[in-house]
C-alpha cells in the first residue's frame, strides 16, 4: 500500500514538473517572438510611416492607388460592388457599363467601420490596414512555428540557445524578407500581398491543427480563413482551396486514423463554401467564374498597345506554360540581387529577368531572387523538405507535408503570369515561414546530440544569414522607386552622398551629366542635365514596354529642379461642382490645359486636355467656400506636370507641346454675365526654384 502511494505521488509530482517545464517553455518562446518582431519593427515601421519623407506619417500613402479599397467600401455601403467611372483610372475593369477593381474584398470589409466612424479617414487608411496585416503575420507565424516545434519535438525542453533561434528566425521573416518592401510602399498592390501573407499563413496554422487533431472549431476557422482568402488575393486562397480538398481524401483514406474518417465531408465543406463565394464574386465583376480576369476590359488594355500585342500572343489569358523558364530563373536565380560600392550597398538586380524563348512579355521590373533576398528562409525550407519527404519520415515530419504543399501551391500563378515583379515574392512567404519552421526546429533536434561548439556553430550561422537577409531587404526597401517625391529622393541622396564621403567617395562613379536625361539608367545612378537644371536619380525601373512612360522618361526621379517653373495656384470652390459642366479650365503649359471637371455625386477631378495622351486625376469632394492650396510643377526635362494639394497628387501626367521652360499661365475666372459668382476663383503665386545646393556639391565632387 505505500509503494502504490508513493508511486502515485511520484506520478503526480512529474505532471506537475511537466506543466511547469511547458509553461517555461511558452514563456521563452514567447519573449524571443516579441523581441524579433520589436527588432524588426524599427526599419518595418520607418519605412511604412517615414520613408525618406522626413517625418512619421501613420497615414501615409502612395497617391492615385491608395483609395481602391475605400471606392470599394462605399461602393458595398450602396449595395453593389462598382465604383465611379475613372475612379480607378487604368486598374479598372469595365463591365456591363461598370467599372469594377479586380483586388478583392476583405480589405474593403475591413474599412466600412472605420468609414462609417470616421469618413475624413476615406482614402487614408492603406497604412494602419499594411501595419494590421504585418502584425498578424507576426502573430500567426510565431503560432505557426510553435505548433511545429509540439508536433517536431513533444514536451522536450526548450532552452535559451534555441528559443532565441527562433527569435531570430521571428526576426527574419518579420523584418529580413519582402515585408519590408511591401511596407516600404503603402498603396493597393502592396496592401492586397500583404493581407494574403497573413491570412494564407494562419490557414497553414490551423491545417496543421487539423491534420494533428481535428476539431469543429478548427474546421470553422478553416473556413472562415480560407473564405478571407478567397475574398482577398485568390491566386493563394485557391491553393488553400485545393489543400483542404487533399486534407479530405487524406482523411476519407484511413491515412489519418480509422477514427478520423468522418472528418473528410466537413474538410469538403471547407473547400466548397469559400470556392462558391469565389466564383459568385468574380460573376457579379466580371461575368465568369474561374476563368482569370478578363484582361480584355481592364482601361490599361485599351490604351496601351503593348498590352494588347502581349494578350494576343497568350490567346487573351494573360499567363502561359511558355513563361516558367522566366520565371523559374526570376525567381529562383542564385545571384539574384546587386552588390554596389555606394549606400545601400544592396539592392534589386541592374536589369529586368532574362526572356527565354523570345516570348511576348506584359511587364518586367527588376526583381531580387528568393534566395538571394531570403537566404535563411530558403536554406530552411530546402532542408524541410528533404525530411518531411523522405521514405521514412516521422509522423510528425509526415504530417506537415500537405501544408508545405499547399504553401508552395500558393505560388503556382506566379509562375505562369507573363508579369515578374519584386512585390510578388510575397507569395512565396508562407511556404518560406512553415519551411524556415520545420528546418531550424529538425536541425535543433540533431544539434542537442552534438557538442556544444557544433551547437554554437549553427547558432551563428542562423545569425549571420538573418543579418544578411535583413541587410539586403533593407537595401531593397530603402532605394528610389518611381512613386517618389523630390523631398523623398533629396534625403535619400543627401545620405549616399554623406556614406559615400565616409568612404572614399565611390558616388562619383555614378553621377552623370548632359543636356538631356537618357531613357534609362541602372538604379541609384544620378544625372544632371546642364549646368545644374534638373538633378535626377534613376529607380531603375525600364519602361520599354510603355511608350509614353519612355518618353517622359518616368525611370527617372526628381531630385532638384532649376529651370523649373513652380507655381502655388489657390482654388476656392464657389458653386456646386455640377455647374462645372465639362470642365473650368485652370492653367495651360504650352499647348496642354489643366482643367476642373464635375465627377458627379457632388466630386471634382481634375483633368489634363493633352491633344494625345488626356490623363484624369481621382474624384473628391470639395467643401464650399474652403481655400486649397495647389501646388504645380511642370518639369519639362521629364515631360512631366503634377498638382498636389497638401499630401494628395490629384493630378500628373505627359506634356507633349511644352518646350524647356515654358510658363505655366493660369486662366482667370471671372464673373458670369448676370454678376453670379465664378464657379472658381483661382490665385497664383509664383514660387522661386531651388538653389540646387545638392547638386553643385556633386558636381564639385566629380
Amino acid at each position: 500500500m505505500t509503494s502504490v502511494v508513493k508511486i502515485e505521488s511520484e506520478v503526480e509530482s512529474s505532471e506537475v514538473d511537466n506543466s511547469e517545464t511547458n509553461h517555461r517553455d511558452r514563456r521563452r518562446f514567447t519573449y524571443a517572438s516579441l523581441g524579433g518582431v520589436v527588432v524588426a519593427s524599427v526599419p518595418y515601421l520607418w519605412l511604412l510611416m517615414n520613408d525618406w519623407t522626413g517625418t512619421y506619417n501613420p497615414l501615409r500613402s502612395i497617391p492615385y492607388f491608395d483609395d481602391f479599397y475605400d471606392e470599394q467600401a462605399q461602393a458595398m455601403l450602396h449595395g453593389h460592388l462598382w465604383v465611379p467611372t475613372g475612379s480607378l483610372g487604368i486598374e479598372g475593369f469595365v463591365h456591363d457599363g461598370h467599372t469594377f477593381t479586380y483586388f478583392g474584398l476583405l480589405p474593403s470589409v475591413l474599412r466600412i467601420p472605420f468609414i462609417l466612424a470616421a469618413p475624413s479617414l476615406t482614402g487614408r487608411l492603406t497604412a494602419p490596414s499594411m501595419l494590421a496585416a504585418w502584425l498578424l503575420t507576426g502573430l500567426f507565424s510565431s503560432m505557426l512555428i510553435w505548433r511545429v516545434r509540439i508536433m517536431l519535438r513533444g514536451s522536450v525542453a526548450l532552452g535559451w540557445a534555441e528559443a532565441a533561434s527562433l527569435g531570430v528566425l521571428v526576426a527574419t521573416i518579420m523584418g529580413g524578407s519582402v515585408l519590408l518592401f511591401l511596407g516600404a510602399a503603402p498603396w493597393v498592390y502592396d496592401e492586397d500581398v500583404a493581407w494574403s501573407v497573413a491570412v494564407t499563413i494562419a490557414t497553414l496554422f490551423v491545417f496543421l491543427g487539423i491534420l494533428n487533431r481535428p476539431s469543429k472549431g478548427q474546421m470553422f476557422a478553416a473556413g472562415g480563413l480560407i473564405l478571407a482568402g478567397v475574398l482577398g488575393r485568390q491566386s493563394a486562397a485557391l491553393a488553400c482551396i485545393v489543400g483542404a480538398l487533399i486534407m479530405a481524401v487524406w482523411f476519407y483514406s484511413g491515412r489519418g486514423g480509422t477514427e478520423h474518417k468522418r472528418w473528410a465531408l466537413p474538410m469538403v465543406v471547407v473547400a466548397f463554401i469559400p470556392f462558391v463565394a469565389s466564383c459568385v464574386v468574380n460573376w457579379l465583376k466580371f461575368g465568369t467564374f474561374v476563368n482569370g480576369l478578363p484582361l480584355a476590359i481592364q482601361v490599361w488594355t485599351k490604351v496601351n498597345a503593348h498590352r494588347r500585342v502581349f494578350l494576343a500572343s497568350t490567346g487573351g489569358k494573360g499567363y502561359s506554360f511558355h513563361f516558367l523558364p522566366t520565371t523559374l530563373w526570376a525567381y529562383f536565380q542564385p545571384f539574384g540581387l546587386r552588390v554596389q560600392s555606394t549606400f545601400p550597398f544592396l539592392t534589386l538586380p541592374v536589369s529586368s529577368p532574362h526572356v527565354f524563348g523570345g516570348y511576348v512579355i506584359d511587364i518586367l521590373y527588376p526583381t531580387a531572387s528568393v534566395p538571394a533576398s531570403m537566404p535563411l528562409l530558403s536554406l530552411l525550407s530546402c532542408w524541410a523538405l528533404v525530411v518531411c519527404f523522405r521514405r521514412r519520415a516521422s509522423r510528425g515530419h509526415a504530417l506537415m507535408r500537405i501544408p508545405l504543399i499547399v504553401g508552395a501551391g500558393a505560388t503556382f500563378v506566379d509562375f505562369e503570369l507573363g508579369y515578374i515583379a519584386p512585390r510578388y515574392l510575397g507569395d512565396f512567404l508562407p511556404f518560406l515561414v512553415l519551411g524556415g519552421a520545420i528546418g531550424l526546429i529538425d536541425l535543433w533536434e540533431r544539434w542537442q546530440l552534438q557538442r556544444k561548439s557544433a551547437r554554437r556553430a549553427g547558432v551563428a550561422a542562423v545569425v549571420v544569414l538573418a543579418l544578411f537577409s535583413l541587410a539586403a531587404n533593407l537595401g531593397i526597401s530603402l532605394s528610389a522607386t518611381t512613386e517618389w517625391t523630390p523631398t523623398q529622393a533629396t534625403n535619400y541622396l543627401q545620405t549616399i552622398k554623406t556614406v559615400s564621403d565616409a568612404t572614399g567617395h565611390p558616388l562619383t562613379n555614378q553621377i552623370h551629366r548632359g543636356s538631356a536625361l537618357p531613357f534609362w539608367a541602372p538604379a541609384n545612378e544620378v544625372f544632371v542635365v546642364g549646368d545644374c537644371a534638373g538633378l535626377y536619380i534613376s529607380s531603375g525601373v525600364n519602361f520599354q514596354v510603355v511608350p509614353t512612360f519612355q518618353i517622359e522618361r518616368s525611370t527617372w526621379v526628381t531630385v532638384e529642379q532649376g529651370n523649373t517653373f513652380d507655381t502655388s495656384l489657390y482654388v476656392t470652390f464657389n458653386t456646386p461642382p455640377s455647374r462645372l459642366g465639362t470642365g473650368v479650365q485652370l492653367f495651360s503649359v504650352g499647348l496642354d490645359t489643366v482643367f476642373v471637371r464635375s465627377a458627379g455625386h457632388g466630386k471634382v477631378q481634375f483633368v489634363l486636355g493633352d491633344p494625345r495622351f488626356p490623363v484624369f486625376g481621382p474624384p473628391f469632394k470639395p467643401i464650399l467656400g474652403a481655400r486649397y492650396g495647389a501646388q504645380i510643377v511642370t518639369n519639362t526635362v521629364l515631360h512631366m506636370v503634377s498638382v498636389s494639394m497638401g499630401f494628395s497628387v490629384v493630378l500628373s501626367g505627359l506634356l507633349s507641346g511644352a518646350a524647356f521652360g515654358a510658363p505655366v499661365e493660369v486662366q482667370h475666372q471671372p464673373n458670369d454675365v448676370f454678376d453670379l459668382p465664378a464657379p472658381l476663383t483661382v490665385r497664383a503665386e509664383p514660387t522661386p526654384p531651388t538653389d540646387m545646393s545638392l547638386c553643385r556639391s556633386l558636381l564639385n565632387d566629380r
